[in-house]
């Protein structure tokens, strides 16, 4: 009985092992690309009345197509399955036998470029799934770019402003989303930019294994998880602090350019960039920095706004009452080092790239709007502070919002070293004169009722603030 058991055993491995033996040989025989050249041939004869062209269609040798780019370092077989992609008769056929769209071809041949410098895909497959490495099991880190982002692929041999004579306008105006939403403020790009976020340079260039694809909803490639980023940040990085409000169409837009942000350089016999400068200078107005960098966060930077990501208050910084007070040099110092404990990072050189130029156009911009009105002088020399009244005065009046050890909940943090070197006759006419629009409220006469020498009580406390645990 048992011998018998082994034997139907044996029996059934043997079957079921020759059935996958011929079912491989079967597939090795007639592979996917085969069939597609044999229906190729078949609708090129049906297509025409031509004999000649009859004649010439039923000699095609099946076999597989390649082109050796040495010049790009790359194998396409792709044309093994798109074989009508330059046959101007099959202008209307189905896919894969399509002539390629457009006249791109005309300036782009096959013979130089052939398809995965543009497309992305494993030039080397020979079936679809493995070619198009849009399943995960294909296991290819680089799947091929869906044709709604395919302008992203243009930006390695063209410069925007070509692109946006040559009607490439999706990719410009996704470049022109990314300068004016401040995206920069965040992140980094040719060095420069803020720190809060990753470096923008080289994400088209990262393979799919680089983003986390569990709330990725649909297929699970790169462009699936950047546009669903920017449609919601926390849906797919549950972490996220990332800011964005754009729509549907916007967030393609966006897409669009940041897959087009890689790391490698076409051969330069290929390239037809511009050279653009990537050294931190800029020729950009005060107001086209302040959208690149700081509008994500301040907006119009009129109110202040309290962030439920950051879960602090983003000043007003082109308020009235603040620009009556504030200097220009304050002002610069302040976009230079940042605020240390914040989100607002130090914008110099050294830290987030921006040249002293451009600070400069910054602030311009910002006090371009200062009110001419001039605020009322405060004669704070006269006055000496009290250190332990004004920390009387201060935990009534100011811990609520600034918190009782100064690093801010409502209020800003004044253990900010910027904070700290602020000049204390400005820090006084603050206190005094309050800001408009925002929950500072005026604490002087005309306000809350302190006297100048309350005020400036609290302002030394203020300035010893950083000091205390």
């Amino acid at each position: 009985m048992r011998n018998r058991f082994y034997i139907m055993t044996l029996f059934i491995a043997g079957v079921v092992l020759l059935a996958f033996t011929l079912f491989a040989a079967y597939k090795e025989m007639n592979p996917e690309w085969k069939a597609y050249q044999k229906e190729y041939k078949e609708l090129l004869v049906k297509g025409t009345r031509d004999e000649a062209t009859k004649k010439k269609a039923r000699e095609l040798e099946t076999n597989i197509q390649q082109l050796y780019l040495g010049g790009l370092k790359r194998i396409d077989r792709c044309t093994s399955c798109h074989v009508g992609i330059e046959n101007p008769l099959m202008a209307n056929a189905k896919v894969p036998y399509r002539q390629h769209s457009g006249d791109y071809l005309k300036k782009h041949p096959m013979s130089s470029f052939g398809c995965t410098v543009c497309h992305l895909g494993q030039g080397r497959a020979t079936n679809k799934k493995e070619a198009h490495g849009l399943a995960h099991d294909t296991h290819w880190d680089y799947p091929v770019i869906p044709l709604k982002y395919i302008q992203s692929a243009c930006v390695q041999c063209h410069d925007l402003d070509m692109l946006k004579q040559k009607g490439a306008d999706k990719i410009v105006k996704g470049e022109q989303l990314l300068r004016e939403n401040g995206c920069m403020g965040c992140h980094k790009l040719n060095n420069i930019g803020g720190v809060l976020g990753k470096a923008l340079d080289i994400i088209g260039s990262q393979p799919r294994i680089y983003f986390p694809m569990g709330f990725v909803v649909g297929e699970k490639t790169p462009y699936s998880w950047i546009k669903q980023h920017f449609d919601d940040p926390r849906a797919i990085v549950p972490v996220s602090e990332m800011k964005v409000k754009v729509t549907e169409a916007e967030a393609d837009l966006l897409t669009t350019y940041v897959a087009s942000l890689r790391a490698e350089e076409m051969p330069k016999s290929y390239r037809r960039i511009l050279e653009t400068q990537k050294d931190g200078k800029t020729s950009e107005d005060g107001e086209a920095l302040y959208k690149k960098y700081c509008i994500a966060c301040h907006e119009k930077g009129k109110d202040s706004l309290f962030d439920e990501i950051f879960m602090h208050t983003i000043p007003a910084i082109v308020n009235p009452a603040f620009l009556k007070v504030v200097t220009n040099d304050y002002l610069k110092k302040v976009v230079e080092e940042g605020r240390a404990g914040t989100q607002m990072t130090a914008w110099k050189a050294s830290a987030a790239g921006l040249s002293g130029q451009a600070i400069d156009n910054i602030v311009d911009y910002l006090t371009s709007k200062r009110p001419k009105e001039k605020a009322v002088p405060f004669n704070i020399v006269a006055l000496k502070g009290d250190l332990k009244k004004g920390e009387e005065l201060y935990k009534v009046r100011c811990a609520l919002c600034h918190g009782a050890n100064g690093k801010g909940e409502l209020g800003i943090n004044l253990r900010n070293p910027v904070v700290q070197g602020a000049d204390i006759t400005f820090l006084a006419m603050t206190v005094r004169d309050g800001r408009e629009g925002t929950p500072m409220p005026s604490f002087g006469k005309n306000g809350v009722g302190l006297s100048d020498q309350d005020i400036v009580d609290t302002v030394s406390y203020v300035k010893t603030i950083s000091k205390k645990k």
